[in-house]
């Protein structure tokens, strides 16, 4: 394999992309984290624990109840945060992929400007060899 000037560039842009992609993992997991707790809250929100008790247990499952209920809406703020910030780690990735992806089409068409020349070159040395031979030959 012929190498180019910008293979470590390459490597550094795969790297930069390999980074962003494991971001991305780590933002879709905080994303499912933050679903599975808004669900959790939303889950004990519904319940209903009142029963016929005496009004000290009522009081108590009421305040219960509301606890739920603001447990639930910070989860939805936690989770919409979670999907904004896996947003922008997604355009990042995106943007790294890209970038990543040009250097790797420049080093190929760099890889393969280089390997035509080598083999314009051989095949220039082997027409000089052949040349050489045939005049060898005939005289």
């Amino acid at each position: 394999m012929v190498r180019t000037r910008l293979d470590t560039v390459v490597r550094l842009r795969e790297r930069e992309e390999e980074k962003a992609a494991q971001a991305v993992a780590k933002a879709e997991s905080a994303v499912r984290v933050a679903a599975d707790r808004r669900d959790e809250a939303r889950a004990r929100q519904m319940r209903d624990l009142r029963a016929r008790q005496d009004v000290a247990h009522w009081e108590t499952s009421e305040l219960a109840h509301h606890r739920a209920l603001v447990d639930e809406k910070k989860a939805e703020k936690e989770l919409e945060q979670a999907r904004r910030s896996a947003g922008q780690v997604r355009a990042t990735y995106t943007s790294a992929h890209q970038r990543a992806e040009v250097v790797r089409r420049v080093s190929d068409a760099r890889r393969l400007e280089a390997v035509r020349e080598e083999n314009r070159v051989e095949a220039k040395q082997l027409d000089e060899v052949a040349s050489l031979l045939f005049i060898r030959k005939a005289g």
